[in-house]
């Protein structure tokens, strides 16, 4: 495609030979002759100038020299787009494989995908325009939105909801029972059952290999009626994060690798975790905050915290601890040589 259409497409300004051939997209250190690549900002200076990209998708004030470009304010975002019109995802048929297993009372609607080995209880709905991808198992009285995308393997037991334009990506578990027990008096446990499913909202994500545990049970609905293992609005979570029973995670949310939420957490709007970072169960985390990789939450925060370490701190504080711990064998032969000086 040449970069003149390429700017046309995305509706962006176009600076230089609208007619480079453009093959493919690359970053800046990788990209070749015939690649487009993308720059965010001044840092990426030296990258820029020794990269054999034909064209750069870049911001209006950043000085190229004179190469081909794409102007654009917001250019990660935009080189997304470009990557969607370039290399397109394969189209999947609009059918229902002859080898899914489809139960009664089942409701699809328009355009919708069932992929090869697919298994659909009873009582399952799906919105229009929705692809569920071989080997997935939907159990029964789920309901599932518009424009929604099912990757091949996950897994979504009863009592599940889940809104329009979601993608669940392979081997995630959404509704699976919660890691409860009773202790009776004789030592023993008993499973506390955990019916009341989980809600998904629109414009979610969840990656691979996650789960999100239902909650106990069936009656457990705050004031709205939602069932209170929630993920909000936009809530993107990475792959093998965990989130468990009762939890709510607010809309815009962001959970990345390995996270992991106990059970009856309240995440607020906006909040972001790290890589392998957890909670203590029972506690609120309010509204932006922000929680570095390997951190612990053990207690509420307050909103817009930036919070690291375990148990967490403050940020600031945090690395000035950290800064003077570096100090610390100076200052212990210090105070061993005033020590020696005391009569």
């Amino acid at each position: 495609m040449e970069l003149g259409e390429i700017a046309i497409a995305l509706g962006l300004p176009l600076e230089g030979d609208p007619e480079i051939e453009i093959k493919g997209l690359a970053g800046l250190v990788d990209a070749g002759e015939g690649e487009l690549s993308f720059v965010t900002g001044p840092r990426y200076r030296d990258a820029v100038d020794s990269s054999l990209a034909s064209a750069f998708l870049a911001p209006p004030d950043f000085d190229l020299g004179g190469r081909a470009c794409l102007r654009s304010a917001q250019p990660y975002p935009d080189f997304t787009r470009a990557i969607e019109l370039l290399s397109p995802e394969r189209a999947t048929p609009l059918e229902v494989h002859p080898t899914a297993v489809i139960g009664d009372r089942v409701e699809l609607g328009r355009d919708v995908s069932i992929g090869a080995y697919a298994v659909l209880g009873d009582d399952v709905y799906i919105g229009g325009r929705s692809r569920i991808d071989p080997h997935v198992t939907i159990y029964p009285d789920c309901t599932i939105g518009r424009d929604c995308t099912v990757h091949a393997g996950a897994r979504l037991h009863s009592r599940v909801r889940i809104g329009d334009r979601v993608v669940i990506h392979s081997g995630a578990v959404i509704g699976s029972q919660g890691f409860g027990f009773a202790f009776r008096t004789d030592g023993t446990r008993a499973r506390v059952p955990h019916r009341a499913g989980v809600v998904i909202e629109d414009d979610a994500e969840i990656g691979a290999n996650t789960t999100i545990d239902a909650s106990q049970a069936a009656h457990a609905h705050d004031a709205q009626g939602r069932a209170s293992t929630r993920i909000g609005r936009g809530v993107k979570i990475d792959n093998q994060v965990q989130v468990a029973h009762g939890c709510e995670v607010g809309d815009g949310s962001t959970l990345c690798a390995g996270a992991g939420i106990a059970g009856s957490t309240r995440i607020g709007k906006n909040v972001f975790f790290g890589g392998l970072s957890a909670t203590s169960g029972n506690l609120s985390v309010a509204d932006g905050t922000v929680v570095l990789g390997m951190s612990g939450v053990m207690s509420d925060t307050e909103p817009g915290a930036q919070l690291v370490g375990v148990p967490v701190l403050p940020r600031r504080l945090f690395f000035r601890i950290l800064a003077a711990s570096k100090r610390l064998p100076e200052l212990l032969k210090r105070v061993d040589r005033l020590e020696r000086r005391l009569p």
